[in-house]
């Protein structure tokens, strides 16, 4: 067999029950030695029992890459492709329901025994149903995380038989009874996946060694609290001095007052130089401000108006007498201004 027909590696494997054929069906979409996408499948058979599903998988040029089929029995199947849609015929009702109800395509579909079904769609969704048939996929499909399965295959001959993987590359499975000789040849292939996803996982840069705990550290014996001294007697307060009062230097000075501060302005005081004659910054002929807010009466009291009631009028103040200079007195200045 030349590179163009050998199979350097698988894309989509799908085998079909034995049913109105001598031999079996099977399904491959594929990369060949040669680099080529191409679509295998049974002779005669195929397009005979499957004549709707070959039309279709050649009605567009990347099938072998992007068509995804499953097949169940009594010649049931289903086929999708993304951006192509789907295919399917004899599927169970409540799955047909869920396929056309969905917007999205589904990218896995598993048919079972018994019409047993599941359908896994892009987002992650995902729904099945297998009437109590395949009970520990049952369970770690209810204890699976969401979003976490990627691909469910379910055996059309055996209702516990089935394989499921994950996003992070592990897989589970139930082949029990399986041919010793097939088991050995499937078994390979998983050992095979898992040395590949150990070696994918992201390594760290310094690997962490474990290191064994140092033992503990005996604490350092606490010493004891010294034992309490008894308090001394009260010594009693030294009697404070009562503070000297401030007493006014102008009440109590008995000596001459202190010399005024020397003004910053003037000139330093040198012994035995007379001081400078002091120009007084007031003019002469400035009068002294009273304290009064008018003048100091001359010569005996004014009096000041009132008010008065009605209209009544004022009358002319009294007036006050002058005394009179007598003849005497004259004549004594007339006799003192003939002598000088």
């Amino acid at each position: 067999m030349g590179p163009t027909w050998r199979i350097a590696q698988p894309y989509c494997v799908a085998l079909a029950p034995q049913a109105n054929s001598p031999e079996p069906l099977w399904y491959v979409g594929c990369k060949t030695l040669s680099g080529e996408d191409k679509l295998f499948y049974s002779q005669t058979y195929f397009d005979v029992n499957y004549a709707d599903l070959a039309r279709w998988t050649k009605s567009f040029p990347n099938a072998p890459r992007s068509c995804f089929i499953t097949f169940g029995q009594n010649l049931s199947y289903f086929a999708s492709a993304p951006g192509r849609g789907s295919i399917w015929a004899g599927i169970p009702s409540e799955l047909e329901d869920k396929v056309r109800k969905a917007f999205d395509t589904p990218c896995c579909v598993a048919l079972g025994a018994k019409n047993a079904w599941f359908v896994l769609y892009p987002d992650g969704y995902l729904a099945w149903k297998f009437y109590g048939h395949y009970s520990g996929l049952n369970k770690i499909l209810t204890d699976a995380a969401p979003r976490s399965v990627s691909y469910v295959a379910l055996s059309p001959y055996n209702k516990e038989h089935y394989f499921i993987a994950f996003r992070d590359k592990s897989i589970k499975y139930n082949f029990t009874g399986a041919p010793s000789e097939w088991m050995k040849l499937m078994t390979e292939v998983f050992d095979a996946w898992a040395a590949e996803r150990m070696q994918k996982q992201p390594q760290s840069y310094f690997q962490q060694t474990p290191t064994p705990y140092p033992p503990p550290q005996a604490y350092p014996q606490v010493q004891p609290y010294p034992p309490a001294q008894p308090y001394s007697p009260a010594q009693p307060y030294a009697q404070m001095q009562p503070y000297a009062q401030a007493r006014p230097q102008s009440l109590y000075q008995t000596g001459p007052s202190p010399p005024p501060a020397a003004n910053p302005m003037s000139p330093p005081l040198t012994p035995n130089t007379p001081l400078p004659l002091y120009t007084s910054p007031v003019p002469q002929n400035a009068e002294p401000v009273t304290v009064y807010g008018y003048r100091a009466p001359q010569g005996g009291a004014i009096e000041m108006p009132a008010e008065l009631p009605g209209e009544a009028l004022l009358s002319a103040p009294a007036p006050v007498p002058v005394p009179m200079r007598s003849a005497s007195t004259e004549k004594k200045k007339k006799f003192l201004s003939r002598l000088f």
